[in-house]
């Protein structure tokens, strides 16, 4: 068993791991001592690794308890997630996902009764300089929310989703709007509970959140501006540089992902992307269509 080296990145979430041997399976202190990082932290970055697919489709399971036999991911419910192609985050690559433009603050799958546990994304090639993927704590924000906002909001429910798109608040001509064949959303307690660490995160965001329940247009929208005023204060916001060979897995119930802009024409930023176990309702499976889509 390999001793891994652990760097916090921030007081709050996020740390660097050092020392992985990317084997499947796994031993098993290795595989308690992640799980311990990735509940306590939410992000976990490793630098350097040279893995395919089924290492880290194996690890986002692994992170999260889902079971594990020989190495293969074991998949025993009645209606499992179809697999898909191998889906990349590029401005290079043949079909790759978001290929330029700037994503605002999202869980993935906000719309879901249950969305998605566990995103990663690996460098498959990075040139330089890269494009920063930046984190926020939904945790961190509650447990720091000032007494008076959080009596306001601590009973309140926030529906989140689409009706054919996100709303993208605070948007501009930068940013990539994400379409879909049929509405989807999902009620939420503001303060929403983590299914499987049992901390509350402040559960609003500025790409998917419809609204506040029971506010009139006007107070929802200044509600909203206060609250991710507090949840994406640049103090708190952990950005990932990218370079080639990097694994970053992070907790999608507990943390918010964004980007900054991507150049199309800018230097290559090919990213894999795999993700844990999702259990949707039928016909809610679907591949979004992109506002900004490279040229055929």
């Amino acid at each position: 068993m390999a001793e891994l080296k652990v760097r916090d990145l921030s007081p709050e979430f996020g740390a660097e791991i050092e020392g992985l041997d990317p084997q499947v399976p796994l031993d098993d202190e290795t595989c308690r001592q992640l799980r311990r990082l990735f509940d306590d932290r939410s992000v976990l970055i490793f630098r350097g690794l040279d893995i395919d697919e089924r290492f880290q489709k194996y690890l986002c399971y692994m992170l999260i308890g889902e079971e594990v036999s020989d190495g293969s991911v074991v998949d025993d419910r009645e209606d499992p997630e179809p697999e898909r192609p191998t889906f990349y985050v590029s401005n290079k690559a043949q079909g790759g996902g978001a290929p330029y433009g700037r994503l605002l603050f999202h869980c993935d799958t906000m719309w879901a009764e249950n969305p998605q546990p566990v995103i990663s994304l690996y460098g498959v090639e990075v040139d330089q300089p890269s494009v920063p993927t930046m984190f926020a704590s939904m945790g961190r924000a509650w447990d720091t929310l000032p007494d008076e906002l959080r009596a306001r909001v601590e009973q309140l429910e926030a529906k989140h989703g689409h009706e054919h798109y996100y709303p993208n608040r605070g948007g501009d001509d930068d940013v990539i709007d994400t379409y879909y064949e049929s509405p989807k959303s999902a009620i939420t307690r503001v303060a929403h509970r983590h299914p499987r660490t049992d901390r509350i995160g402040l559960y609003v965001s500025e790409q998917v959140t419809l609204e506040i329940l029971g506010l009139s247009d006007d107070e929802n929208e200044e509600l909203l501006a206060e609250l991710f005023a507090h949840l994406y204060d640049p103090s708190y916001i952990l950005e990932h540089n990218w370079r080639g060979g990097d694994l970053v897995v992070w907790d999608n119930q507990a943390v918010q992902h964004a980007r900054k802009t991507v150049d199309l024409e800018g230097p290559t930023r090919t990213l894999r992307k795999v993700t844990g176990p999702l259990t949707i309702s039928p016909g809610s499976v679907g591949l979004p269509v992109f506002s900004k889509v490279a040229p055929a």
